[in-house]
């Protein structure tokens, strides 16, 4: 039994490596793959296409399942949509989102196309923890380009949820009381699409990265869980 542990967009592992210490020293395995054009430039994350990051995380799926068998995709924001992907993908039985992205607001794409028609980025995404001193390591900017390819990426994990229904996989749903990235949208989406599959655990003191924040031993806590109890089933 291992865990694929995805980060965000414009991200890197550093928001995730809690969640992957915790599963490590509960004794399961990890894959904590670094996605296509995040850890380096902007610039890199502008010219990734979504197939590519889709790409990846499924060569991250399939080297940690040639180690341990079983494998419970586990996810932050993007990495949360790329957690159901993947579970629907491989067959998981379980995946793990926190504050996942489902859909971006009404009218982000169109603004973002426009927009990129006079500059390349606009203002970071990231960073937004309710504790005190903690930062997350992310591009200091938001390319514009990127987040078409994001729109793409959260359209192929909609497009799982009837896969994922069908086969009763279970979700265990992570959301931040207060968030300013994702909102309640996406998360009422997956409840919505997987009605009786998602657990939910609202994380009342945190924000979306929750996983660097005052609810990350909660997150930790629970994602260890649900990798015992499937390991158990096996």
């Amino acid at each position: 039994m291992g865990a694929l542990v995805l980060h965000g967009f414009t991200s890197t592992t550093a928001s995730m490596q809690p969640v992957a210490d915790a599963v490590t020293a509960a004794g399961f395995d990890v894959e904590l793959p670094l996605l296509p054009g995040h850890g380096t430039r902007w610039e890199d994350l502008a010219a990734t296409r979504a197939e590519e990051i889709l790409q990846a995380v499924a060569a991250a799926h399939r080297r940690l399942a040639a180690r341990c068998g079983t494998v419970i995709p586990v996810g932050l924001s993007m990495g949360g949509a790329l957690a159901l992907w993947s579970a629907a993908e491989h067959g998981s039985p379980a995946a793990a989102v926190i504050n996942p992205g489902l859909r971006l607001a009404p009218g982000t794409v169109l603004t973002a196309r426009l927009l990129g028609r006079f500059t390349p980025t606009w203002k970071p995404l990231a960073g937004d923890i309710a504790a005190p001193g903690v930062t997350e390591e992310a591009y200091p900017v938001t390319p514009l380009r990127a987040v078409v390819e994001l729109d793409r990426l959260f359209a192929a994990a909609r497009s799982r949820m009837p896969q994922l229904a069908a086969a009763g996989t279970e979700v265990l749903l992570m959301r931040s009381a207060v968030d300013k990235v994702v909102g309640s949208r996406s998360a009422a989406l997956l409840k919505r699409a997987l009605p009786g599959q998602v657990t939910e655990v609202v994380l009342r003191r945190s924000r979306h990265v929750a996983t660097l924040d005052y609810d990350a031993p909660l997150v930790a806590e629970q994602t260890v869980e649900l990798l015992r109890r499937h390991s158990h089933r096996l």
